[in-house]
């Protein structure tokens, strides 16, 4: 369950999300170096709280190792700076998507997933996330204007200057997407632009529990 609180970061909290599926990957971008990252002045980055195991770090979908593992808890704010707590196992589903601000890939990405949001819902029980990482404003196209003006329709929340949700998650390159059931279980992670039948299967696979499939072609 995603919980809102106007008081600042309040308990520990963690982590989310996603296992295995045999998908081809889109080419995803890896972060840069170079420029100083975050925003000092807190307003396109944020406090974040993690507790539990953090993922290991993503290799590709195929024999995901994350695939299985609880997803801890966390705290995290909002770009107006309400406190969202995201809290896997609770008997909601979670389908994490970790953006960067300036990556092409993620700019080509978060229209044609406002299409298909906006075309095909979400499903009842499932929690859609965004997380805005990397933060380089030296970059230009700041997240929190981006994501306003592409009409992001759900939660989004602000990495930290550290990045501790993406190192949490295991990311390494954009787009990034987490797939945690509904009893707080990884049932998949994936990388690089998604198909239309890989993002319908990640909603599918947030709203299961118990064992995980290997692909999207999996009964």
């Amino acid at each position: 369950m995603i919980e809102e609180n106007r008081s600042g970061p309040g308990r520990t909290v963690a982590i989310v999300l996603m296992g295995a599926v045999a998908l081809a990957l889109v080419a995803a971008w890896t972060l840069g170096g170079g420029e100083s990252t975050g925003d000092l002045d807190g307003l396109e980055t944020g406090p974040v709280v993690v507790a539990g195991e953090g993922l290991p770090a993503f290799v590709e979908t195929s024999g995901d190792e994350a695939v299985g593992m609880v997803a801890p808890d966390f705290d995290a704010t909002a770009f107006d700076g309400r406190e969202v707590l995201v809290r896997p196992g609770g008997g909601s589903g979670y389908l994490l998507a970790f953006f960067a601000h300036w990556c092409p890939h993620c700019q080509a990405e978060v229209p044609k997933l406002v299409e298909w949001i906006s075309r095909g819902g979400i499903p009842s029980g499932v929690e859609v996330v965004a997380v805005s990482t990397a933060v380089h404003l030296e970059r230009g196209n700041p997240p929190r204007a981006w994501l306003d003006a592409e009409g992001w329709p759900t939660t989004v929340v602000r990495d930290d200057d550290a990045g501790t949700l993406a190192d949490a998650f295991g990311l390494r390159s954009f787009p990034y997407f987490v797939v945690v059931g509904t009893d707080g279980r990884v049932r998949g992670r994936l990388s690089g632009g998604l198909r239309s039948e890989a993002w319908e299967w990640a909603l599918d696979q947030a709203t299961r529990s118990g064992a995980v499939p290997t692909g999207p072609d999996s009964t």
